[in-house]
Order: C-alpha cells, then structure tokens, then sequence
C-alpha cells in the first residue's frame, strides 16, 4: 500500500470520527489538553513521592544530615523532628499521588465531549505565597509532623492568570518544634514547612520562627526541601547557610508584636490568623478549569 493511500485511508477516518463538523476537533483538543493536564500531575505527584522517599532513606542512613555540623545532641535533637517531618510529608505525598492517578485513569475513560476544558500553567520557582493561619501553633503542643492549615490571603498569579485564588485551602506540617532555651545555644524554634496549596502539592521551603528564653522572637525563611544543615546554622549560630529573611517589610512584620513573647516565655508561637510568607523552591504546573 503506497504512502498516499494510508494518507487517504487516515485522512477520511479522521473525517468519520468528527462527523464532518468543526466543533468535534474543538472538543477533542479541550479532552487532549484535559488528559495532558491530568497526567502532567500525576507525574509530578509521583515524583515528589519518589523525591520524599530518597530524602527519608538518607536520613535513616545519616546521609540526609549533610553538612550539618555543630552540637551533636543539637544535630541528632533536630536530626529526630526533621526526620518525623519527612515521614508525615511522605504519607500524604503517597496519598496525593493516588488521588491524581486515579484521575488521570477517570479522566482518560471519559468520552471527550464530557471532559472538562483545562488550561495549565507553571507557577515559577520564587513564587510568594502567602498564607492565613488557620490556628495557632505552639511549642507546648505541636509537634513534628503535626498537620497544620490555613487559607491563600491573597491571589497567586502567573501573568494576569490566577493560578490559585485567595481563599484556597492550603495544608502543611511541623517541621521544628523545640522550646525557646532547650538547645545548647540557648534557643528554640517553631519551624512549618506548606506541602499543599489546594489540589497541587508544593515544595516552599521552611519558615522558622526562633526564640530564646527573654522573649526574642526572629523569623526566618529556609529554602530547600531538606536543609537541615541550614536549620541547625540558624538554630545554633552557626554556619547559617541558606536562610534568609523574605525580605525588609516581611521579616519586621513576622518579628514584630504579633510573634514575639511579652515576657520572658520559652513557648514559641505562630498566632492564628497570622500570615506566613513562603517561596517556592520549585516551579509547579496548575492546572485551572
């Protein structure tokens, strides 16, 4: 059979399978960009997954405790919590990642008139986020790996797209816990990471909230999805790789009346209600109805 006969052959299939009609490709793009979308974060679901997986076994391993160095019992102290952190990430990680293969497995059986029409776009690495505490969290009673919740206070937008609107439910959990003067340096430190920001799982870094026993009350940002050698710099004066404050107007308002303690007070609080700024440290793809 010549090329231009299976050219012809497939040319007047396709025009069977559209009925003659200009608004059946229409359809049948909206169902291949719905499917693409779905399978994109299935993909990305499951590659967090694999990503969270790698970081745990390191840990358990000691390989996750990197360039970490200072205080032994500070390090294995922190070392503990981050790794309890990991485990809780991961659980929901796996979770997460079932939910988006069962929809791309529903979405791929629909029949493409009934899909719905999806428009994906990529919310770049640096992104600020930021959030609305649902409650409060304390060092007297959360601890690592504790879920935490809130809302979007404001619009996240990619160009003039609203990726993700202010109200979204977001989710993430403890990641530091430890009272103001438990470690050898004196401080102590209320750390959160956000895994989720409505349906999407995200990689936003730590914010961290350190303390000491006379009511000092700093917030830092720590990029990287691991960085436990950057937790315990900031946590013990040393080194102090990779953190960084979100910027002059953030780092005063997180430091100010709303964080800090009256008195002198071990127990380091993030209030309800108040907002917490986090960065992407990972682009991650939307996809919006």
């Amino acid at each position: 059979m010549s090329n231009y006969s299976v050219l012809s052959h497939g040319s007047l299939a396709v025009l069977l399978a559209c009925g003659f009609t200009a608004c059946e490709p229409k359809a049948n793009d909206a169902a291949v960009q719905a499917q693409v979308a779905a399978q994109l974060q299935a993909k990305a679901a499951d590659d967090r997954v694999a990503l969270l997986e790698k970081q745990v076994a390191d840990m358990k391993t000691g390989k996750g405790k990197g360039s970490a160095t200072g205080d032994q019992e500070t390090i294995n102290q922190l070392s503990a919590a981050h790794l309890r952190s990991l485990d809780r990430q991961l659980t929901d990680a796996r979770q997460r990642a079932a939910e988006r293969r069962k929809d791309a497995a529903t979405l791929a059986a629909t029949p493409s008139t009934q899909q719905p029409r999806v428009t994906t776009v990529e919310v770049p690495t640096g992104t600020r986020i930021t959030v609305k505490m649902g409650a409060e969290l304390a060092t007297d009673k959360d601890q690592p790996g504790d879920p935490w919740s809130g809302t979007l206070a404001e619009d996240v937008l990619v160009g003039n797209t609203v990726a993700w609107a202010a109200g979204t439910t977001v989710s993430g959990v403890v990641a530091q816990s430890t009272p103001a003067g438990r470690l050898s340096s004196g401080k102590g430190g209320l750390g959160i990471r956000l895994t989720t920001v409505g349906r999407n799982g995200v990689d936003a870094g730590t914010y961290l909230v350190v303390g000491d026993a006379l009511g000092k009350r700093d917030a830092k940002f720590i990029a990287g999805t691991a960085a436990l050698g950057a937790l315990v710099g900031v946590l013990t004066d040393k080194n102090h790789q990779g953190d960084h404050a979100l910027g002059g107007a953030a780092a005063g308002a997180a430091a100010g009346t709303a964080l800090a303690a009256a008195t002198a007070d071990t127990v380091i609080r993030i209030p309800v209600a108040h907002f917490v700024t986090f960065s992407l440290t990972a682009p991650e793809q939307v996809a919006i109805r």
